[in-house]
């Protein structure tokens, strides 16, 4: 069972925003010359920065969100995440995002 885990006061979103930002160490840019809209495909590619304002909101509003708040915790704050949540909070992880932002996300 996965479990998300606020360790600081408070969220560090421009901290994250910054790491969701920046491209990883020797990966180059994906999209130069890629026109994902072409050809008029619907969805367009996700991307890490998706996922961080999804993880604001669900902060905000973790019910609606895949989030189940769980109390009497000394945590400041922890949630158990549904599947489609888990996958969100795993690429946040993956690309050190939750890190940047206060969160830990425990499996």
């Amino acid at each position: 069972m996965a479990m998300l885990e606020l360790v600081h006061q408070h969220p560090d979103w421009i901290g994250a925003l910054g790491v969701a930002l920046t491209r990883p160490p020797g990966v180059p840019e994906r999209r130069a010359g890629e026109d994902p809209w072409k050809d008029g495909v619907p969805d367009r590619p996700r991307r890490i920065s998706d996922d961080l304002a999804w993880l604001r909101q669900a902060i905000d509003e973790p019910e609606t969100h895949g989030l189940k708040g769980l109390g009497d915790t000394a945590a400041v704050g922890i949630w158990e995440p549904d599947e489609t949540a888990a996958e969100r909070l795993v690429r946040l992880r993956d690309r050190r995002v939750l890190d940047a932002a206060g969160f830990l996300l425990h499996d």
